[in-house]
């Protein structure tokens, strides 16, 4: 679940689901977009996309699509792998993961300095360095460098976590329309909501 983890480190720092609005008016992006970003030290190739405040992203490991749809708004976050889809709490933490490394414990008190730390061209694009640290609930705060263009849309994250550096940096960047259909769960998927799961409660179809 490592590699989870890293990716909603990533994802979090941009978009903080329980982060106060000062956080998410600067951290959100204010246009539609989809980017190709490289996730370091694994190496693995990711997109992101953005529409309507929610976050879609796609990634593989050995050969294994997965997407995660992250929904700030309603604090979710949508998994969807090997023809399935799990929904699970961002406040809650996930299944077979510690809370350390949960949505619950990277999302808690986040908070952003406002004061740009410099500037950079990255996949064409100016961006400006900010600062975010995000409380990790039980251990040490996690730090993110995120380097965002004017409208908001994320070209680089840096993030330190128990000593380990998380970069994700974008290759090739698309502004314009997506179509709000990718930030759903497939028509006809079954959707199991894990927090009801691992209250006896079974699975819910739909979303």
């Amino acid at each position: 679940m490592r590699r989870s983890a890293s990716l909603l480190l990533a994802a979090l720092a941009l978009f903080p689901p329980v982060a106060g609005a000062a956080a998410r008016d600067l951290l959100a992006p204010r246009v539609d977009y989809v980017a190709t970003y490289i996730l370091q030290p694994d190496g693995e190739t990711m997109r992101m996309a953005h529409h309507a405040s929610r976050i879609r992203i796609d990634t593989s490991s050995e050969g294994e699509a997965a997407t995660i749809i992250i929904d700030p708004a309603a604090q979710a976050m949508l998994m969807l792998t090997q023809g399935m889809a799990m929904r699970m709490d961002m406040r809650e933490r996930m299944p077979g993961m510690s809370f350390k490394d949960s949505g619950a414990s990277l999302a808690t008190d986040i908070s952003v300095k406002p004061q740009a730390l410099g500037t950079k061209v990255i996949a064409g694009l100016t961006c400006t360095v900010y600062d975010a640290i995000c409380g990790a609930g039980t251990g040490e705060p996690v730090h993110s460098l995120v380097c965002l263009t004017p409208d908001n849309v994320m070209l680089e994250s840096v993030s330190k976590d128990q000593g380990r550096t998380i970069t994700l940096t974008a290759t090739a960047v698309e502004i314009g329309p997506q179509d709000p259909a990718l930030f759903a769960a497939p028509p006809g998927t079954q959707v199991m909501d894990m927090s009801r799961m691992m209250g006896g409660m079974g699975a819910i179809p739909g979303q």
